[in-house]
């Protein structure tokens, strides 16, 4: 069976804050890297989240 978990936009914003104050970096900074193929190690697990909650904040 599948678990669906829901997210207030508050929510999101605060993980997105959480993720580039982890890695240090502001979201255009990630997309930089993230362009040039330079993220490394969890970098990229925290871009596929950074994109996800994008996507789920321009749905609201």
């Amino acid at each position: 069976m599948t678990t669906v978990t829901s997210y207030t936009p508050a929510e999101l914003v605060a993980r997105r804050e959480l993720i580039l104050a982890k890695h240090g970096m502001s979201l255009s900074e990630f997309a930089d890297k993230a362009s040039q193929y330079a993220l490394v190690g969890d970098e990229w697990q925290a871009w596929e989240d950074l994109e996800s909650i994008e996507f789920l904040l321009t749905d609201c």
